[in-house]
């Protein structure tokens, strides 16, 4: 999970039209995955992943399998979809759900094939 969610980290960085969603906003989110745990941690603009750190204390959790982590990551299906199937289980208030699933999918990787636009 650490690749992917380096990854989106290296993203969001690159894709400027994600940044003004973001703007304000100030979420700590943690994202669990078979006994791994890190809180994405999304502030004035920027983001960051804490990994092992007593600051995981928070309510809103994300938790599911290392696959569907990762097609949330990548931006290959979008948030409330994996919800609704059971592939994760979302505690987070229903405004920042739909921040968080826009974020994920704007920054989904130009060069995939669910990616582009024809």
């Amino acid at each position: 999970m650490m690749e992917a969610v380096e990854a989106f980290l290296a993203k969001i960085k690159d894709q400027g039209h994600v940044l003004p969603l973001i703007h304000q906003a100030n979420l700590q989110i943690n994202l669990r995955c078979e006994g791994q745990m890190m809180q994405l941690m999304i502030k004035n603009g920027s983001t960051m992943i804490l990994q092992n750190s007593e600051a995981l204390q928070t309510k809103h959790e994300i938790s599911g399998s290392p696959n569907a982590m990762k097609q949330l990551l990548e931006g290959t299906y979008r948030l409330r979809v994996l919800e609704q199937q059971g592939q994760l289980k979302v505690s987070v208030p229903l405004r920042s759900t739909l921040l968080l699933e826009s974020v994920f999918f704007l920054t989904k990787a130009q060069n995939s094939p669910q990616a582009k636009i024809i």
